[in-house]
């Protein structure tokens, strides 16, 4: 009878425990910790700069996923060790593959680079939030309504400062064509694919072509060091490499719009 007069005492949030939620890789759990803000924190599998396609699951990854009542990736082309997810989950655990449900199919799954799959994304993990635990739905509503209105804002600021400019850049991998797209330009060329791989000597000769018609002011890069073939090629056409994860920002801003910012101003410096 005193346990049950003082679960009553307590607030309900505390009685009844928050969902497990899980995101593959940091950028994905940047949004949903922004949604999830006043509730409980998710957990995340992918951390620092491990790298989502050549990853294995730890013995400390599978327990979390095992506990998971959501898990949140991009899909299986860009984590394609998550494959392995349905024999670890527990079968009452849900999944939420972004890029299918963005309607995107196998394209550059750096979603997080652009303003407009950001303000889809947020809405469709709000709604699978709201889905799974009813009772703060108030919450992540108002949580979701908060960051979008912080994005849209950035992303007008942007498309003003961004008119009749254009930067002369390449990729050392494919990761910023959705911020291009969203911003009206688009990359020379890039070397790698989503996946790490290069499509040899032919696609080697066209890029060069293309560098020396349309020559670059930098190289962009998410890679500590760059890809050595990246080098070479900076080397050779004399063009400044730019890591865009270390340009520096205000720490002011939600972490993921400081990703968006980081790209912005990596791209203000090739033109």
């Amino acid at each position: 009878m005193r346990l049950l007069i003082l679960l009553l005492c307590l607030p309900l949030s505390i009685v009844i425990a928050s969902p497990r939620v899980v995101t593959s890789i940091l950028p994905l759990h940047e949004i949903t910790s922004e949604l999830m803000i006043g509730i409980t924190n998710p957990d995340v599998i992918i951390k620092d700069h491990a790298s989502t396609h050549h990853f294995a699951f730890k013995p400390s990854h599978m327990k979390l996923l095992q506990q998971a009542d959501l898990v949140i990736w991009i899909d299986r082309h860009f984590e394609s060790g998550f494959t392995r997810m349905p024999e670890i989950m527990a079968n009452s655990a849900l999944q939420l593959e972004l890029m299918s449900e963005l309607g995107i199919g196998e394209s550059d799954g750096h979603i997080w680079y652009s303003p407009r799959l950001l303000l889809r994304s947020i809405e469709i993990i709000s709604s699978r939030l709201q889905q799974l635990d009813p009772l703060h739905q108030a919450q992540y509503r108002g949580n979701a309504e908060r960051l979008s209105e912080q994005i849209k804002r950035w992303h007008l600021d942007q498309q003003s400062r961004w008119q009749n400019l254009e930067p002369h850049f390449i990729t050392d991998h494919a990761f910023s064509s959705h911020f291009d797209q969203d911003m009206g330009f688009a990359a020379i060329a890039t070397i790698h694919d989503q996946h790490d791989t290069h499509g040899g000597l032919k696609q080697l000769n066209e890029l060069e072509n293309r560098l020396q018609q349309n020559p670059a002011t930098c190289l962009l890069t998410l890679e500590d060091p760059p890809s050595p073939l990246a080098r070479n090629l900076a080397q050779k056409y004399q063009i400044r490499i730019i890591n865009v994860a270390l340009m520096p920002v205000s720490k002011l801003q939600p972490q993921i719009i400081q990703r968006l910012e980081q790209l912005a101003r990596a791209l203000r410096e090739c033109i």
